[in-house]
């Protein structure tokens, strides 16, 4: 009988280079984690892994299984594998060579740089349903090899003026990894299809995405609209989520929200008043209350830490 692991969730980078026993990262928005490992014996198993971090994975060779949300397949090198924030990962490993690269980054990171903003505002392949790894040509590989040098060399010099530097070679790998997974996604995740299409909770996480991208700021966030529109009941649906990604509807709706305000507030210079309103909240009184009940700051306090 299979035991069932418990998934270790990381909230930061700092947690994760803790449970890889690495040393501390050089920034807390962002993290290249570079691996060429040898294992006296194969079969290493890692347990399921959850963070609420981005994270590019680049793999170049190896050999196991990885076990994504609700699938599983035999890992195939060279490939590449883009991890959205909160989206559990295993793998067993049946070589004693693994050779990859993990660049992980933080959605405070993104929020900081508008040309990345926009990017992931509209990259598919970071839903929860539609990520998944993808095989490539040892050729293909080359690009992404010669950009991830790069950002590791720049890393490794780290320092706040070269952080525009490590933001734009993100973007450009991002959009490498884009062209590759526009050219075999659909082809590979036929293969997958049915662990996600038919999911509640990725049907549930797809139909927040596409609302959210349809409406902006428009977007429906009472409860009993995504029950309803996933014809189940709204208790069941609630627990489900909780289940698979540690937040209820109300939670996923609420981290939509918090991004959202905290967009208007860096970005533009509309009153607490008009966002409030933009953001659909009856009284500016309500959506401070809400603002400081998960930030645990006023909307005016964070616009004034982040103008500094």
């Amino acid at each position: 009988m299979n035991t069932v692991q418990e998934v270790v969730y990381f909230k930061n980078i700092y947690e994760v280079c803790s449970y890889l026993n690495v040393s501390p990262p050089k920034c807390a928005d962002i993290w290249l984690d570079k691996i060429k490992q040898v294992w006296v014996s194969p079969n290493l198993t890692v347990a399921p892994l959850k963070s609420d971090l981005y994270a590019i994975n680049l793999f170049i060779n190896g050999n196991g299984t990885v076990k994504v949300a609700h699938w599983e397949r035999e890992m195939e090198f060279p490939s590449v594998y883009l991890a959205p924030p909160r989206q559990a990962v295993s793998c067993d490993l049946k070589e004693t060579i693994l050779e990859k690269y993990s660049l992980f980054f933080t959605e405070n990171f993104v929020e900081e740089f508008p040309f990345l903003s926009q990017l992931i505002k509209n990259y598919p392949y970071f839903q929860l349903d539609k990520s998944i790894p993808i095989k490539i040509l040892p050729e293909e590989i080359e690009d992404l090899f010669t950009l991830f040098e790069f950002f590791n060399k720049e890393y490794n010099n780290y320092s706040p003026k070269n952080r525009e530097i490590l933001a734009a070679c993100l973007h450009i790998i991002l959009l490498k990894v884009k062209d590759l997974y526009d050219k075999y996604y659909f082809e590979q995740f036929v293969e997958a299809k049915n662990h996600s299409e038919e999911n509640m909770v990725l049907s549930f996480l797809n139909l927040l995405n596409k609302e959210k991208k349809m409406k902006d700021f428009g977007y429906e966030k009472s409860v009993s609209f995504y029950a309803d529109s996933l014809n189940v009941n709204a208790n069941y649906l609630s627990r489900k989520l909780k289940q698979e990604t540690g937040k209820t509807i109300k939670e996923h709706i609420h981290n939509l929200m918090i991004h959202d305000a905290k967009s208007l507030l860096k970005q533009t210079n509309l009153s607490i008043k008009e966002i409030s309103y933009r953001l659909d909240f009856n009284e500016p009184a309500h959506f401070v209350n809400f603002f400081k009940k998960n930030v645990e700051t006023t909307p005016n306090q964070f616009r004034k830490t982040i103008s500094q």
